[in-house]
């Protein structure tokens, strides 16, 4: 039976060169490969239309790849949505599990507080700094109580303390029914840890030995359960490109899989043991590739090392280098794209990070919004439902491709430069990260890489976000009074461990007995960034600027002529120095250089910006500028780029321009400075 409705029919067909042809004649001129095509930080170009044409033998196998290494059950329950718990108070932090759990979270990540982390005891001045005072097994009995470890995953970010922690994890767990069904994760990972801290507390030889054979223990009790997180977070958060994370997390990979079989697992079960925590940022498309080449190329090495088994286990957080303490509520719409890449990255679980949580504590209302987040994305899209649900888009196909391509090279330099420990230990990997870093930089300090609420559509008047600052004096005395004297040997199997932790042992205890108390391996540790640090130490600043003296920094906006004619340049001068933290007194604009002027001595300000069209300027600007100069303007900004006119517009008395491209920090700060002197609080 044939179709009546041809839809199509009184159209001809379309082809690439036709609408090439078509696209060009649209840019008048200009370059195609400039204005159309977009270079990545991995080197690799993504075009504007990807056709059937686009595909060749690597893209067509992908999607089968891909499907095969899916459980057809994962598509019934979706994935898993692990909350992250940090509040001190092991207490707070249970009734906060409950409400989760009660309300749509199906796992928790426990994340230890910096003592914990480092192995210290309670007496540290570090207890309950970001992290839940966890350091006997008394105080996780508080944060776990009511809960069943058997049916929702428990998650562990125990830092260099990881081996104790898990222990104390696994002697709580293994006193209850159901353990063997349980399917904790504790994430043991000395290579992220020495990639985040720059330390260990022994030999990286031995903190691999040692992982792998507490590992092998930890599967035997919970088969269900992994034992080791191969961690791309700390690698992306410092600056990486996708590629580079995911280079990191092959070799890292690679390191622990030759540890694991080295102690006699098989490689199936080898593989089985470890999960990959992936950070996911905010170009949607870039982390749904993220996930899917990952996937693709741990299938690659697992067909290579002898596994029947191809799958791979991936938790996807909110990558923290793209969240901002500036507008925070911005957050929401940013941990929101990071949730639905990771779903149809295929994640099979995701942490999506509350939007304060960069600020402080999150509460039950932020944790919400965060929970909720990843319900609603399950519940109205159903993308869990469908294996590789990105599978078959010829953009997304080749963009896949491309990125597995650019990281398994970087994998392949990793590993003939001696491997991610050695890459760690000279040096290397953070130059290189540090490399692309100031390229971020660089670009969202121009804004070619726009912030929401930051450097784009500021709000320097919007309401604080506060969260509750917890008592950090009384946790530690009620960790204290949980604590039971322990003096004995702890060994280092990690049955001995479990025991030590059923008779009172802490982990500083556990900790001093495996490693002693000082750092046996240092390398230059990795420096997390956030793409929106400069405005908010700028923002910070005019914030104290206002606390001293009763107003924002302020710069005059001397628009010209009719709002028609300047606003388009007055509203990229605001949002230009309100990105900054220097408020923009603002007007309907002047006719003439002596109200210019009037009005800017009317504004108190001492620094103004000619905002106006170009035939304005040509008309104006000099007669505007040396009116703003006699009525005690200490700084004039002209917005636009000069071109040829710029002598004669700075003999006229403009001192600086601001267009498309200009750095806004550094433009900003100069301006910060000049007012601060001006203000004798500098």
């Amino acid at each position: 039976m044939t179709d009546p409705l041809k839809l199509a029919s009184e159209f001809p067909s379309a082809d690439y060169a036709a609408w090439r042809t078509l696209a060009e004649e649209a840019l008048k001129g200009a370059s195609f490969e400039k204005k159309l095509v977009t270079k990545t930080l991995d080197g690799f170009a993504l075009q504007p239309l990807y056709t059937k044409g686009d595909q060749d033998a690597d893209t067509r196998l992908i999607h089968d790849v891909l499907s095969a290494s899916v459980e057809p059950r994962e598509t019934v329950t979706g994935w898993d949505i692990r909350q992250l718990h940090t509040h001190p108070d092991p207490i707070v932090t249970n009734a906060a599990i409950l409400d989760d759990l009660e309300n749509g979270a199906t796992s928790i990540l426990l994340k230890l507080d910096a003592a914990a982390r480092k192995g210290r005891e309670i007496s540290s001045g570090e207890v309950g700094v970001d992290g839940i005072a966890i350091h006997c097994l008394a105080d996780l009995e508080c944060a776990l109580s009511d809960v069943y470890t058997n049916l929702a995953t428990i998650a562990l970010d125990g830092g260099a303390a990881a081996i104790p922690t898990a222990a104390m994890l696994a002697a709580r767990m293994t006193d209850e029914d159901g353990a063997s069904e349980a399917a904790p994760a504790f994430n043991i990972d000395p290579i992220g840890t020495l990639a985040s801290t720059g330390s260990l507390p022994c030999s990286t030889d031995d903190a691999l030995r040692q992982t792998a054979n507490i590992s092998a223990e930890l599967i035997d009790l919970f088969p269900m359960g992994t034992a080791i997180s191969v961690n791309g977070a700390p690698y992306y958060n410092a600056g990486a490109t996708d590629g580079q994370e995911l280079a990191c997390l092959l070799a890292s990979g690679v390191a622990y899989l030759r540890a694991l079989t080295d102690t006699g697992m098989a490689v199936d079960q080898a593989a089985g043991a470890m999960a990959f925590n992936v950070a996911i940022g905010t170009d949607f498309f870039a982390g749904i590739a993220k996930l899917r080449a990952l996937r693709l190329m741990w299938t690659r090495i697992l067909a290579a090392s002898g596994a029947e088994d191809a799958s791979i286990s991936i938790n996807a957080v909110s990558a923290e280098m793209a969240m901002s303490k500036v507008d925070p509520w911005v957050n929401m719409l940013r941990t929101t794209v990071t949730s639905f890449a990771a779903g149809l990255g295929g994640a099979d679980s995701v942490v999506c990070l509350p939007y304060d949580h960069l600020i402080g504590l999150p509460d039950g209302f932020t944790r919400r919004i965060a929970r909720n987040t990843q319900l609603i994305l399950q519940e109205e899209s159903n993308v869990h439902r469908v294996i590789d649900p990105a599978g078959g888009a010829w953009f997304i196909e080749n963009m896949t491709r491309d990125l597995a391509k650019a990281a398994w090279a970087k994998f392949q330099s990793l590993e003939a430069s001696g491997g991610i420990v050695a890459a760690l230990a000279n040096g290397s990997l953070k130059k290189d990260i540090e490399a692309v870093w100031h390229t971020r930089e660089e670009r969202v300090a121009n804004r070619r890489d726009p912030l929401t609420g930051v450097s784009e559509f500021p709000n320097i008047s919007e309401a604080k976000v506060t969260c509750d600052a917890p008592d950090l004096d009384a946790v530690q005395a009620n960790g204290k009074a949980r604590q039971t004297k322990y003096t004995e040997t702890v060994g280092s199997s990690l049955s001995s461990l479990m025991e030590a932790a059923r008779k009172g042992a802490t982990i500083g205890h556990m900790y001093t007995d495996l490693y002693g108390t000082s750092a046996a391996t240092t390398v230059p540790a990795l420096t997390p960034h956030r793409l929106s640090e400069p405005y908010e130490t700028l923002r910070k600043r005019a914030d104290g600027y206002k606390a001293k003296t009763g107003t924002f920094p302020q710069i005059f906006l001397a628009n010209l002529g009719k709002v028609a004619q300047h606003t388009a340049r007055a509203m990229f001068a605001r949002n230009f120095f309100e990105a900054g933290g220097i408020e923009a007194i603002t007007n309907t604009g002047f006719a003439d250089a002596k109200s210019v002027a009037k009005a800017f001595t009317a504004s108190g300000a001492k620094i103004a910006v000619i905002c106006g069209s170009d035939p304005q300027y040509g008309d104006m600007a000099a007669d505007v500028a040396s009116a703003l100069k006699n009525a005690g303007a200490s700084l004039v900004y002209l917005a636009g780029h000069p071109g040829d006119a710029r002598a004669g517009y700075e003999a006229a008395g403009i001192d600086d321009f601001i267009y498309v491209g200009t750095d806004v920090p550094d433009t900003c700060r100069t301006a910060m400075d000049h007012l601060s002197g001006a203000r004798g609080d500098k």
